[in-house]
């Protein structure tokens, strides 16, 4: 069966104007410029033939920037996306935050600065590049994260959840939830479990 959606996570390097460059190459036709959705400003372009509609998203709220492709021929598509931008791989992102994560391990080192915003950076791939059934080294890296002592660090496991809300990983925001110091990162942690459970209620 053809894949009906998917999701590349563009590496800080490659830019919104690289990005443009590659869609107007493609002729592929505008339909939407920054749109506000949903803490995000979206620009959306359909394939000549119409058979998927490309979303590029600036997420503020995490600070990423993503495509994805809905319809029946998002494969192709993807395809044609692909090799032409600099996107993240999840395995690219887990190496990239236990390598960030180790050179922090001292504590000074990854409490501010390059540091800090390389583990956010992949912690958020990781997130938006995992996909399927839920996979253990995802989840052991997060609560690697969730042990971190920035709290900026552990605020972002939570929010990285919301995107990607396996088991393993709501199971973390649950004991931030309960027992973490800070008192925004438990509230926020709190914010996401009600939220996810509304969302499971309407289901």
């Amino acid at each position: 069966m053809t894949r009906s959606f998917t999701r590349l996570v563009l590496r800080p390097e490659f830019t919104e104007h690289d990005f443009k460059l590659v869609v107007w190459d493609l002729f592929w036709d505008l339909l939407d410029l920054g749109r506000q959705e949903d803490g995000a400003v979206v620009d959306s372009w359909l394939t000549p033939d119409g058979g998927a509609e490309v979303h590029y998203v600036d997420d503020r709220i995490t600070g990423m920037r993503y495509v994805t492709i809905r319809g029946d021929d998002a494969a192709e598509a993807e395809a044609e996306l692909r090799p032409r931008c600099r996107v993240w791989t999840l395995d690219e992102a887990l190496t990239a935050l236990h390598e960030a994560s180790t050179v922090g391990a001292d504590g000074a080192a990854g409490a501010e600065g390059a540091n800090r915003n390389d583990r956010l950076v992949a912690l958020y791939a990781a997130a938006l590049t995992a996909e399927g059934p839920e996979d253990r080294s995802v989840v052991e890296a997060f609560a690697g994260a969730a042990r971190d002592a920035d709290p900026g660090i552990r605020q972002a496991v939570v929010v990285a959840t919301g995107y990607l809300p396996w088991p393993g990983l709501v199971a973390l925001v649950e004991e931030l939830s309960r027992t973490d110091p800070v008192d925004h990162v438990r509230h926020n942690a709190g914010v996401l479990l009600e939220g996810l459970a509304r969302t499971e209620g309407d289901s």
